[in-house]
């Protein structure tokens, strides 16, 4: 038989997205946060969800840290079904990140997940140098490449499987699925992005003609709270660091100030084409204006100018200061513009 349906959840709240004082990770690795007592709850919640749906999942695949299987657990126990771990599915790491945690093995994990199986070998493994956001697409790629045979062969009577996975990772296995080649771009005409809030759930579907489809994207319906803490590609920091949540705490505050207008800093270098390089392409009072940022292709217009922008992925970091210089943040893209004027 086929592999016909895939569940992809991220897990739930993470406990040190709430204020200090922060529990030690179970595991002893840094990194490694437990759920919030909330998270748990979100995953009792999609545990209840999952069984009131059809189809039902009869295998579930987690990522070995300790806060996916914590979420898996309830699931796992109402649909009375195993756990297996699958580093293919772990979390995503930037290279400019200074450690990258290694995650604990099945031995050490089945002490408190009795759920949890040592019945399956990992298909892929994610870089331990860090991943850009081209790597991480690609490893998503070759492991959903290797995973669908491998499991087909394994486990033929299986038709309906679950991930559980984190922000970045449940984004780029989906675009994968749905035959995207990056992990920014959106999924149909009306810019739709796939959601990945805490505990939030989508499905997938493989059509007659062999190609997966989404039915259900970032499904958070079934929690008490609705949406929490979703992330995507457009932040600019990874998904539940402490540089995301210093960010979202920001924003709240100058929402809570009565700031009703939402924004986040984004920094970015702009490279703009010049024949001449012992002169100023821009001068500094130019007026620039920007369209569809949120496009693989925006548009800037730099006084009556007009270009065409490609994002690109830095090799390396640039350092952006704000203008009192008092902080500084990491420019991790790039969007190489390309001359639209009529000749």
């Amino acid at each position: 038989m086929t592999l016909k349906t895939i569940y992809i959840a991220r897990h739930g709240y993470r406990s040190n997205w709430l204020p200090p004082p922060h529990p030690k990770p179970v595991t002893g690795i840094d990194g490694d946060p437990p759920l919030a007592e909330h998270g748990l709850e979100q995953a009792q919640e999609l545990a209840h969800y999952i069984l009131s749906i059809q189809p039902q999942p009869s295998m579930i695949f987690s990522s070995p840290f300790y806060r996916c299987l914590q979420t898996a657990t309830p699931i796992a126990q109402l649909l009375d079904c195993d756990i297996v771990l699958e580093n293919g599915i772990g979390e995503w790491y930037k290279p400019d990140r200074p450690t990258i945690p290694k995650p604990a093995d099945c031995q050490i994990l089945s002490q408190w997940f009795p759920n949890l199986k040592d019945t399956w070998s990992p298909v892929h493994y994610p870089s331990t140098d860090g991943e850009n956001e081209e790597q991480i697409m690609n490893r998503c790629k070759v492991f959903l490449s290797k995973f669908i045979p491998t499991f087909e062969e394994k486990y033929p009577e299986i038709e309906t499987v679950l991930f559980v996975t984190h922000a970045a990772t449940k984004i780029a296995l989906g675009m994968s699925l749905l035959g995207f080649s990056n992990v920014r771009e959106t999924i149909d005409d009306e810019d739709t992005r796939l959601r990945a809030g805490s505990c939030s759930l989508d499905e997938y579907q493989l059509d007659k003609e062999g190609k997966w489809e989404i039915v259900m994207n970032g499904n958070c319906e079934f929690l008490t709270e609705g949406e929490e803490m979703h992330w995507d590609f457009l932040n600019a920091h990874e998904a539940g660091s402490d540089a995301d949540i210093k960010a979202r705490d920001k924003r709240n505050s100058k929402k809570a100030e009565g700031d009703e207008e939402e924004y986040e800093d984004v920094y970015v270098t702009l490279d703009v084409p010049s024949n001449n390089f012992n002169t100023s392409t821009i001068p500094p009072t130019a007026k620039l204006q920007v369209s569809g940022l949120h496009t693989e292709t925006p548009l800037f217009m730099v006084n009556n100018d007009v270009y065409q922008g490609d994002w690109k992925n830095l090799v390396g970091t640039e350092v952006a200061f704000t203008e009192d210089m008092e902080e500084k943040y990491k420019v991790s893209d790039r969007i190489q513009l390309h001359d639209v004027n009529p000749s």
